[in-house]
């Protein structure tokens, strides 16, 4: 392939002319197409387990399954696990026949062994080489279900039975393989997601799942890359939860308050719309490495809403009135605020506009920290002066209910008094 500057066609559209292309070709049986749908991470291709010990239930599960996912939109390569079963033979020794005869099962099994795949009888040297010269049955001699019943095992007494004699020989179908996951037979249904995203793509495997008439001693679900991604996604939710924890406790240990940290982190919410906005704007999907791009702006967003937070409380404790500290916060902070902010974005934009070779893995990050700054950076500096006032009328409010109660006490002792 070309570098990915030079191409003017998407990775999308290449798989479909290649799979175009190998359709074309009567000698190709199968093939499937993987491409990278997740980021890199974990698998590329979504499967679909059924567990289940009969393997005739679990074939015909499979196989209804895969012709409901090829009807969905976005799937593309489905292929079952496993091969389909070929035609073998089943030997069923008769032990009391074989004791009479002076058999075992290990002899008649050697005996069977080498007339089918032959036995090494000897071996030629030459030109110091050696080659194994291997005794059997001529191929054609092995061929039907009568030729093994006639194959003749000789016993201690020297006579010749017939496997016929001591054995039934029936004909039947198994697969090459039985897989196995935690100890239970398992057969998967995968196929490669193709212009969706996975969340869409597993609602509809679910919608094929719940229309499936599954047997009982069955069981049906979803793993591969959407099960690698819904555990990244839970990774990133607990590292966000940890996050603000930690933002919370040293906010609080610095301005020795149990709500000013609160007022601080009322424009992280609004970040996170802002990310949710230029994702859509940009036509992007929410992925591993955006989500790794919103735990980053937690301790990026609440810096401006710190700037603005500690400034008023500098302007009260030097004497000036709630509203003017306010005021007089914004327009001294302001220009802080955004150059901050700008150089933040300017230093991701370059991260965002990349188009060279790894660009589909990065920008995505770039993308949600410019989105959430540029939208927390609007809520900071119009709603976060607008809850301190609220937050400190209320504190306000407490103070004097408490001077004005302990008025009313310090007169009801005086008039006891009297």
């Amino acid at each position: 392939l070309k570098p990915i500057e030079e191409r003017s066609k998407t990775v999308w559209e290449l798989t479909e002319e290649i799979r175009s292309d190998l359709s074309g070709f009567p000698e190709i049986v199968d093939f499937s197409m993987n491409t990278t749908a997740n980021m890199g991470f974990g698998g590329n291709t979504i499967d679909v387990e059924i567990y289940g010990y009969n393997i005739a239930e679990t074939n015909i599960v499979a196989e209804q399954l895969a012709e409901k996912i090829r009807k969905i939109q976005g799937a593309k390569d489905v292929i079952i696990s496993r091969d389909k079963s070929k035609p073998e033979l089943q030997i069923i020794f008769d032990q009391n026949k074989m004791m009479a005869n002076g058999l075992n099962t290990a002899t008649v099994s050697t005996v069977i062994r080498n007339r089918v795949d032959g036995m090494t009888a000897t071996q030629l040297r030459q030109f110091g080489d050696e080659y194994d010269v291997v005794v059997r049955f001529k191929r054609d001699a092995v061929t039907s279900l009568t030729d093994i019943e006639n194959i003749g095992i000789t016993n201690p007494m020297g006579q010749v039975i017939r496997l016929g004699e001591i054995s039934e020989i029936k004909e039947s179908w198994s697969p090459p393989s039985i897989e196995r996951k935690r100890r239970e037979r398992i057969v998967s249904v995968s196929f490669t997601p193709y212009k969706r995203s996975m969340a869409k793509i597993q609602d509809d495997v679910e919608k094929a799942i719940s229309e499936l008439s599954v047997p009982s001693g069955v069981m049906v679900q979803i793993s591969g890359a959407i099960q690698d991604q819904m555990e990244a996604f839970g990774d990133i939710a607990f590292l966000i939860v940890v996050s603000l924890i930690l933002v919370y406790l040293v906010m609080a240990s610095q301005f020795e308050s149990l709500r000013m940290p609160f007022i601080i982190m009322f424009s992280i919410p609004f970040a996170f719309s802002g990310v949710a906005i230029a994702l859509f704007l940009t036509n992007t999907t929410l992925s591993i490495i955006s989500a790794i791009g919103v735990v980053m702006l937690i301790g990026i967003v609440v810096k401006n809403a710190i700037v603005l937070v500690d400034f008023i409380n500098l302007m009260r404790d030097r004497g000036n009135e709630l509203y003017r500290a306010i005021e007089m916060s914004g327009r001294s902070r302001l220009r802080p605020v955004l150059m901050t902010t700008m150089t933040t974005i300017l230093g991701m934009l370059p991260l965002a506009l990349s188009s060279g070779s790894g660009s589909e893995l990065w920008s995505p990050m770039g993308i949600s920290v410019i989105g959430g700054l540029i939208f927390s950076t609007l809520i900071t500096l119009i709603l976060v002066p607008v809850v301190y006032a609220i937050f400190a009328k209320r504190g306000e409010r407490a103070k004097k209910l408490e001077v004005y109660s302990e008025m009313d006490l310090l007169m009801e002792n005086m008039s006891d008094q009297k």
